[in-house]
């Protein structure tokens, strides 16, 4: 593990690259910045930068303690009420950063998992708005690094703001090149097998669908695929495989942290296409509070990613993804990168040293990109 520290980038560094380079936002664009009241420097930095292109900003803010007085107060039923106010701005926008929250995540087992069922049913109108529209949208995750989910997930604190410095400090040209290439084995393939030392063994079908690149920037490339979605730190290959062909396991071996615990060794078994059988080592029960009170196609395959970032390392969270040469495996929901699933469920995991083959090609081995 590397314990090279870039410098860091000051906020207004990191918000013109944002703004001109990954979002590429231009005069007249409508951007939304979502906040968090522990996000409100690089939202403020964000919202200057976007005029500074012509583009025009509106700022939303999520207090933390009404996030949480909503998930245990409000009636179920107000959950699922039509957002008439935030789909009209829907409407008339362009692209949306989100710079991540809650800060402290150790209430989320205090909080019954049917409700937050209920809070995920509620936001379906506004997840098909994004795709209706082709709202680009920017993950910053500048609101989810914080001491209180450090101490929540047993992080070091202080190496996971090193390892978002350096992963985030990388060339995004680089990344796409080599995605390119991998993107050429994808794109008229057939059969997919991912396997591991552990036992995983599991095999799924193409449908020549688009094959995301998700290099940091979402250009006009990107739009004529359907990639709306970007995350940073970036560095990750992706598509949605055919939901209905899954066949056989995947026990991951990186742990992750889910509502408020590390959920560790997850095993999904898939029979044609659906998953039937879910285990784990350690914190099952996140996962469960979860899965068990969503609805629709939680239960299918949604997405397989590549991960492409030089820089990035494993600490337990969910851009485990961009770490070269890991596979992580998605269920739930993918319409956002051109599959069927329909459910506001989703659920990512990683594999750390996997082999992926493509119709017989070892594209992945034992962790290492081939090409």
């Amino acid at each position: 593990m590397t314990q090279q520290l870039s410098k860091p980038q000051s906020t207004k560094q990191i918000a013109n690259r944002l703004v001109n380079e990954c979002l590429q936002v231009q005069p007249n664009e409508q951007v939304i910045i979502a906040s968090w009241d522990h996000t409100l420097e690089y939202a403020t930095a964000l919202a200057l930068e976007v005029e500074h292109a012509g583009g025009i900003s509106t700022s939303t803010l999520m207090g933390n303690d009404f996030y949480w007085a909503y998930l245990k107060e409000v009636p179920e039923e107000q959950f699922t009420r039509r957002q008439k106010g935030f789909l009209s701005l829907l409407d008339q926008t362009d692209a949306m950063i989100q710079l991540g929250g809650p800060k402290d995540p150790s209430n989320f087992p205090t909080v019954p998992g049917e409700r937050t069922g209920k809070m995920f049913e509620g936001q379906k109108a506004i997840g098909d708005k994004f795709l209706e529209r082709k709202i680009r949208v920017l993950n910053l995750p500048v609101g989810l690094v914080t001491p209180e989910r450090a101490r929540t997930y047993g992080f070091d604190y202080e190496n996971w703001q090193r390892v978002t410095t350096n992963s985030l400090d990388v060339d995004h040209d680089k990344i796409s090149a080599q995605a390119a290439k991998i993107e050429s084995k994808l794109r008229n393939a057939t059969n997919v097998r991912i396997t591991a030392a552990n036992g995983t063994d599991l095999q799924l079908k193409l449908k020549n669908r688009p094959v995301h690149i998700h290099d940091g920037i979402i250009d006009k490339t990107d739009l004529d695929k359907g990639t709306l979605f970007e995350a940073l730190p970036a560095g990750a290959i992706e598509l949605a495989p055919d939901e209905t062909s899954a066949q056989g396991k995947v026990l991951f071996d990186q742990p992750t942290a889910l509502a408020g615990k590390v959920l560790s060794g997850l095993q999904l078994e898939f029979q044609n296409g659906q998953l039937t059988k879910y285990t784990a080592q350690a914190n099952l029960d996140s996962f469960k509070w979860l899965y068990d009170n969503a609805s629709g196609d939680k239960d299918r395959v949604s997405n397989i990613a590549i991960g492409l970032n030089p820089r990035a390392e494993l600490i337990g969270f969910f851009n485990d993804r961009v770490v070269q040469g890991t596979v992580s495996i998605g269920i739930g929901g993918n319409k956002g990168i051109g599959g069927t699933n329909e459910t506001q469920f989703g659920h990512e995991e990683t594999l750390r040293k996997p082999t992926l083959a493509v119709d017989g090609y070892t594209l992945v081995n034992n962790g290492k990109i081939q090409l």
